[in-house]
């Protein structure tokens, strides 16, 4: 039997700088680590379809974070032939990522969008709220999304978002998750949606949406310390994931990228 295969890694929280030799509170060099990342990808012994970004992709939101960014993803798209798939975080700002990464008219809009590798379907919305630490999606977003899967792909659908639509065993982030994510689970209920990527937390987290599989990413920048439930604390340590797609079931393996110093 013959299965339709498709290789995504997923690369959240880079949360690069101005300064490329900057530092993070964590200690950890943010572009230092985004390189062995994709390092890494790049010694895959299988060519990944599509490289996901899942949000706060700078730091500080400085144009020469995105442009630093962009000749990374250009190399990345260049040596291994995958498309590269964008959704902003809280620490994003939108219209220097549009003009700065994407090469697009700066524009306060939502980022939300789809992209298709080949048979399966991935739709990216904007959970961010200009301003504020937490996620949040508005009516138009939601109607946008409801009206994008009433057509089933032939492969089904991955949606990706910043805000974890889950909690997290760390309660400052739970309370900068995703608003009302009821209202998420109704947009997408009946779909074909087989798996929610999301990021913002620093941490691997598996949880639920209904019947649907969430799946909160490592962060390439620093890792959060699951252990103490009551403060948001940065260790060193990078990571990222690795999906693989096997017939619409996703199967999710986390990548650890080494010494983040």
């Amino acid at each position: 039997m013959t299965l339709t295969r498709h290789l995504l890694f997923q690369l959240s929280d880079l949360h690069l700088l101005e300064d490329p030799a900057g530092r993070l509170r964590s200690g950890a060099n943010p572009l230092e680590n985004l390189e062995r990342a994709i390092e890494t990808i790049v010694s895959s012994t299988a060519p990944p379809d599509g490289i996901v970004l899942s949000g706060d992709l700078s730091d500080d939101g400085s144009p020469q974070s995105y442009r630093a960014l962009a000749d990374q993803v250009a190399s990345l798209e260049e040596r291994t032939g995958a498309r590269t798939i964008i959704a902003a975080g809280n620490h994003d700002e939108r219209e220097a990522l549009r003009e700065h990464l994407l090469g697009q008219e700066p524009s306060d809009e939502p980022l939300s969008g789809v992209v298709w590798l080949g048979g399966l379907r991935v739709v990216t919305l904007d959970t961010t709220i200009p301003g504020s630490d937490a996620g949040s999606l508005d009516a138009g977003q939601l109607e946008w999304l409801q009206t994008v899967l009433e057509t089933p792909a032939p492969l089904g659908t991955v949606l990706v978002l910043h805000h974890p639509p889950v909690p997290s065993p760390i309660r400052p982030m739970t309370a900068i998750a995703l608003d009302d994510p009821a209202l998420l689970a109704r947009a997408i209920a009946g779909s074909d949606v087989t798996l929610i990527l999301a990021g913002h937390n620093h941490h691997a987290t598996l949880g639920m949406l209904g019947p649907t599989p969430v799946w909160v990413s490592p962060a390439v920048a620093y890792r959060a310390d699951v252990m103490n439930e009551d403060e948001f604390r940065g260790l060193t340590g990078s990571a990222f994931t690795r999906i693989d797609m096997v017939d619409k079931q996703p199967l999710v393996t986390v990548v650890p990228v080494g010494d983040s110093r």
